[in-house]
């Protein structure tokens, strides 16, 4: 949300947000999509960025309100997961060939670290995972004025267990749940604080040295856990989700890099796929600011 708003106004207006009716939220959201895209605020622009990177083009105008709404969408979506039944959950979310199943197969034989881009709606796949008896930990940005508190009780009524990011025990935490049988589901593409992993994203232009959080890499190789790419995109009332291969474990920090690299690769064919699903809106690329 804009820094012009303060921290206790928005979380006001998140839980407004949380008790509007689709009926009204969502044509409001494509109208208010419509003017955004025609004028950008700063952080459509930089979405625009980075997503012209990843794909070599720079995005259009309905590229733009499409980005826009998918936001809100995703924003406003996982704001009333709470008040969507387990029937609901389970009926929109779609998954590509046998990514369930790998998923379910591999937690039950050595725990699974799942990994996302901030695509689509984590959320609602990570309700989804609740449902079929896969609880799940994770972590979430500490945001000011009990806005953290907020989203983490939001998921913790759906099963999930989050942790702040940045708490010097996460990591350890994170290893005890996937010990205890609980999966666990990382966004990982943004590193917030700009200590993790060096790789290098591929795009047309050669490919962009970033670093990506390290936790997801880290904690496969702690506990032997399987670490597998994911990826949800909105395709009409439903969510897709498509789920890579197992990233083969490597030792040592040069195994760790190599690890961070593979998923690099996946989340960048995943996000050039759809990139209006992607919800970069803050500066991702060394050097691309809007």
């Amino acid at each position: 949300m804009s820094s012009l708003v303060s921290a206790p106004t928005q979380l006001r207006l998140m839980k407004g947000a949380a008790r509007i009716p689709r009926v009204i939220w969502w044509p409001l959201g494509q109208l208010a999509s419509l003017v955004l895209a025609a004028r950008p605020p700063k952080p459509l622009r930089q979405w625009a960025l980075n997503a012209g990177v990843v794909t070599g083009r720079s995005p259009s105008y309905w590229q733009r309100r499409a980005a826009q709404f998918s936001w809100i969408r995703n924003s406003v979506g996982s704001l009333q997961l709470g008040r969507w039944s387990k029937r609901r959950i389970l009926n929109t979310v779609r998954w590509v060939d046998d990514g369930r199943a790998r998923i379910e197969r591999l937690q039950a034989e050595r725990g699974v670290v799942l990994a996302l881009p901030h695509m689509g709606s984590w959320d609602l796949l990570a309700a989804y995972g609740c449902s079929i008896g896969l609880p799940l930990s994770s972590v979430a940005e500490r945001l000011p004025a009990g806005q953290f508190e907020y989203f983490r009780d939001l998921r913790a009524a759906l099963g999930m267990e989050i942790y702040p990011y940045g708490e010097p025990n996460v990591v350890a935490a994170l290893c005890d749940d996937l010990r205890r049988g609980r999966l666990v589901c990382l966004v990982a593409d943004r590193d917030f604080g700009r200590r993790g992993l060096p790789v290098r994203w591929p795009t047309p232009d050669g490919g962009r040295d970033l670093t990506m959080p390290a936790g997801p890499v880290i904690i496969a190789q702690q506990t032997g856990a399987a670490l597998m790419g994911a990826a949800t995109t909105f395709e009409g009332s439903c969510l897709r989700v498509v789920v890579g291969e197992p990233i083969p474990l490597r030792a040592g920090a040069e195994g760790a890099e190599q690890m961070a690299q593979e998923l690099a690769e996946f989340f960048t064919t995943q996000v050039s796929a759809k990139p209006t699903d992607w919800h970069m809106m803050q500066k991702f690329f060394p050097g691309v600011v809007a």
